[in-house]
């Protein structure tokens, strides 16, 4: 059985080199598309830095049955938000529609820490926000978002539906990798948690970077604006 450390350190090596990748694909892109390279880039990124922290041991907390290292929460705070700025830039959404999703999204990982390391009135509080957030991915994603995606020209709107489908997927996967971990329901083992997690990390970075920078021409064709651009404007109203 392979120890933790070492598949931590192999999927920050593994992460490192699909950044690498793309950002030899990003310098190739045109000047409009990019910031999308970018987000793609700062999301792999902070994932290769976040697993190597784990593979050293380094920010962990206990939780019931074992401890665990908040890096991995840490880099999902910088890599699932620049899913959400993407998503948002992609559909050109208004900035509270973007800010909410980042919100829901970043809400459930963290909460899910939270029930493993707290028991009682604390654990149950944990574990319905994680129900809540779940809730509120879904619907800002399915609601809002698909509806501002309608009004988005056929290309803009497949992407979007590309990428939301990736993540609606993958996040439920993690979320329920975490539900059935042995610090909450127990019916997994660490090596078979921390493994599905990582092989889940590698397979959504992968996809998100790959779908994203295809469409490159077509985010520079329709003048897209940046990731970023769905926070530091209005953008459109759902």
């Amino acid at each position: 059985m392979i120890e933790h450390g070492t598949l931590f350190a192999l999927s920050s090596v593994l992460l490192g080199g699909m950044m690498l990748a793309f950002v030899l694909w990003t310098i190739r892109l045109s000047a409009g598309a990019r910031p999308y390279g970018y987000a793609v880039i700062v999301a792999c990124g902070s994932m290769s830095v976040a697993y190597g922290f784990m593979s050293a041991e380094w920010l962990t907390v206990t939780t019931t049955g074992r401890t665990e290292s908040v890096a991995r929460f840490l880099g999902y705070t910088v890599s699932w938000s620049a899913v959400c700025f993407v998503l948002g830039a992609i559909v050109d959404a208004d900035r509270r529609t973007t800010l909410a999703l980042i919100g829901f999204v970043l809400a459930a990982p963290w909460a899910t820490l939270a029930s493993w390391i707290f028991d009682g009135t604390a654990g149950t509080v944990a574990s319905v926000a994680l129900l809540v957030s779940i809730g509120g991915v879904a619907y800002v994603l399915l609601g809002p978002l698909s509806t501002v995606a309608e009004t988005v020209s056929g290309e803009r709107s497949l992407l979007y539906e590309k990428v939301k489908n990736l993540v609606l997927l993958v996040f439920a996967g993690l979320i329920l990798t975490g539900a059935v971990s042995e610090q909450n329901l127990g019916l997994t083992g660490a090596f078979v948690g921390q493994t599905v997690a990582t092989y889940l990390d590698l397979i959504w970075l992968a996809g998100f970077g790959a779908i994203v920078l295809r469409y490159g021409d077509v985010l520079e064709a329709e003048e897209v604006p940046s990731p970023l651009a769905a926070v530091t404007s209005d953008g459109r109203s759902a």
